[in-house]
């Protein structure tokens, strides 16, 4: 399995409703025990990545990987919604995930390959 190497983000972590909850009269709310583990989403939010490009106009794919938005980007191709791969956690160590939602960026107008802020999700997975 790939790791994701891209180390230059904040992250933020996202438990969901991991129980059905009823309400009955008077407000009184019951809530049933899960039957599995959490699945959690993480957050991933970048604030600057980078397109280079050689002298000839192509992509430069070896400029500072952990930053180059094309190395990003082949990351996700590669990947897509489907493939697990491993995400180093800062304290859990690593984590297996799959990408949550579709890879969306913009690059700054005149920023010479300057990739907007943007956020990434990542679901675990068992």
């Amino acid at each position: 399995m790939d790791t994701f190497n891209f180390p230059m983000h904040t992250l933020a972590a996202k438990y969901p409703e991991s129980s059905a909850k009823m309400t009955f009269g008077r407000g009184y709310e019951f809530a049933s025990k899960p039957k599995g583990p959490d699945q959690l989403t993480y957050t991933l939010a970048f604030k600057g990545m980078w397109f280079f490009l050689n002298s000839n106009g192509t992509l430069d794919l070896a400029t500072r990987p952990t930053l180059n938005m094309a190395v990003l980007e082949n990351f996700y191709v590669a990947h897509r919604l489907y493939e697990k791969f491993i995400y180093p956690h800062p304290a859990l160590g690593n984590v297996t995930v799959r990408f949550d939602v579709p890879l969306d960026y913009k690059i700054m107008e005149g920023g010479n390959g300057l990739v907007e802020p943007f956020t990434i999700q990542l679901l675990t997975q068992p």
